[in-house]
């Protein structure tokens, strides 16, 4: 929530130190603005050679560049609906935060992002606090869910 997908190519982001690096630049794209870091899953996804095409032309042919596709989608906070400058603001920084591992290693890539609705989600059986509530801010600083609003008891 976000929920971020690397699908990559076999031989990409193969050391656990450079997927780590890379989750906690993507990670921090969100803890900056109050998120809680538990928020942001990253996933890597493998695709074996003749599992990924882009062009009808297989990603893993010999003499091709490697092709990353980043996908993420948003629930826990959403931009205005249409252009604006938040979300290019936003692009801009998803794109200096990928660069140093993606760009900089020469691969070719693709990014793009959905938003769901929140009442879709919930962590560890809790609903997620309303934006900028204290609920929320305690979910940052404890970096936990706990119960908050409908979920305590008295």
């Amino acid at each position: 929530m976000p929920d971020w997908r690397i699908y990559h190519p076999t031989g990409t982001f193969t050391s656990p130190d450079q997927r780590e690096t890379l989750s906690k630049a993507i990670t921090s794209i969100y803890t900056d603005v109050g998120l809680p870091a538990f928020y942001v899953v990253v996933l890597f996804i493998e695709m074996p050679p003749a599992t990924m095409y882009r062009a009808g032309i297989s990603c893993s042919g010999e003499g091709t560049k490697p092709f990353v596709r980043l996908t993420f989608s948003h629930i826990a906070r959403h931009f205005p609906p249409g252009e604006s400058p938040m979300r290019t603001r936003f692009m801009n920084e998803v794109h200096e935060t990928l660069k140093p591992f993606i760009a900089d290693e020469g691969y070719n890539w693709e990014v793009n992002g959905e938003e769901l609705e929140r009442e879709f989600v919930h962590v560890n059986g809790f609903r997620i606090p309303p934006t900028g509530s204290e609920d929320e801010k305690r979910w940052f600083r404890e970096n936990e869910p706990s119960p908050w609003g409908p979920y305590l008891t008295e």
